[in-house]
């Protein structure tokens, strides 16, 4: 067989993975990618019914198992991380993807005055804030903490040349430099989302566990419906490509990060989002 033959180069089979929030939106299309080519996935979400929807439409082999837990609860982790380590005793790779947006302002515009600039901002309730970083960063910080024994001993049962992995789920806005966002909260907690991630690719390289960052555009899911980011014309100077982001564009990136196409990549952070971030001010 080729060394470059894509059913072995992009071939999840013998993987073990968990994915946080795995149940629907940007987890579920990278659950079933990840499951449809071989790989055995722990699905973690707090909701039962959608978690058991998720594996009972998704599973093409039968090995997607759903989890309930809230990666955001020390004492849920660690229930989380026993029951798999009682089941299969180690993971290959990790999937940070539970999040939330958070708080939003009404948008920012140049006849804004300072006043209401000022209590608009001031009326973002504290805590709401807070809870926000408490999800999208401080629980994928503790979440891959609670795994990392279960990664290095995934360096055992590895596909060969494969190295354990944890793959964070930031997104474009944590990159995003305009004043016009609406989610301060979020944008800033996935900017520290991006950074943790790659903290965690030195932090952890004398173990053999790489850390890789995907930072999606706009993809289908509760999050971007309730946003209204998707009932919209998806113009040239909305996403170049003019198309939201599609399964298979969330599977495919996943697949290449996961197996042995993607195994000499450490630190990274992929844009997948048809060319949104290009239409702002922005570090990348």
């Amino acid at each position: 067989m080729s060394q470059f033959d894509p059913s072995s180069l992009f071939s999840a089979k013998g993987l073990v993975v968990v994915v946080t929030g795995g149940g629907s939106g940007v987890g579920l299309m990278i659950s079933t990618a990840l499951e449809n080519n071989g790989a055995t996935v722990y699905i973690v979400g707090r909701r039962k019914d959608v978690l058991e929807k998720a594996a009972k439409e998704h599973a093409k082999h039968g090995k997607m198992f759903p989890i309930v837990g809230d990666v955001s609860s020390r004492e849920s982790l660690l229930s989380i991380t026993k029951t798999i380590e009682e089941q299969v005793g180690y993971i290959n790779l990790l999937v940070n993807n539970a999040g939330i947006f958070g708080p939003t302002i009404p948008p920012i515009t140049p006849e804004t005055d300072i006043k209401t600039l000022q209590k608009r901002l001031w009326d973002v309730p504290t805590t709401d804030f807070q809870q926000t970083f408490n999800v999208n960063v401080t629980a994928v910080f503790y979440c891959t903490v609670a795994f990392i024994d279960l990664l290095s001993k995934g360096n055992k049962h590895s596909i060969p040349s494969v190295t354990s992995q944890v793959i964070t789920i930031s997104s474009i806005a944590g990159l995003r430099r305009d004043g016009q966002q609406t989610g301060i909260a979020y944008s800033t907690s996935k900017a520290a989302s991006i950074h943790l991630g790659k903290i965690m690719a030195n932090m952890f390289k004398n173990y053999q566990i790489r850390s890789n960052i995907i930072a999606p555009g706009i993809f289908p899911s509760d999050m971007a419906d309730s946003l209204g980011l998707i009932n919209k014309e998806f113009t040239i100077d909305y996403v170049p490509v003019q198309r939201p982001g599609a399964s298979e564009d969330m599977g495919g990136l996943v697949l290449y990060l996961a197996t042995r196409a993607g195994a000499y990549v450490s630190g990274n952070v992929s844009l997948t989002d048809g060319g949104r971030l290009g239409l702002f001010p922005a570090t990348y």
